[in-house]
């Protein structure tokens, strides 16, 4: 049997801006997931953060002025993986 999975990620420029989008999204109440960034997206900060795909944290975050430097949908099939930017 196949795995099958979907989720949203968010990447950073910086561990600043990664810790301060976990920080605000927690106090918010999503529940997200600190994870290494993926292989097959560039960003200057090595962490993520793992969101479910009814989410979009991007209005919260800019109010809070944490930079978000791409959003993506990750889209897991056996082992097939589609990653798709949602933003920029």
């Amino acid at each position: 049997m196949g795995l099958n999975n979907e989720y949203n990620l968010l990447v950073f420029n910086s561990t600043h801006h990664a810790l301060a989008a976990e920080r605000v999204l927690k106090e918010e109440g999503y529940k997200i997931m600190l994870v290494p960034v993926l292989a097959e997206i560039t960003a200057d900060c090595g962490m993520a953060i793992r969101i479910n795909t009814n989410s979009n944290p991007l209005e919260i975050l800019k109010n809070h002025k944490v930079e978000v430097a791409g959003y993506y949908r990750v889209t897991k099939k056996n082992l097939e993986k589609k990653i798709i930017r949602l933003n920029k």
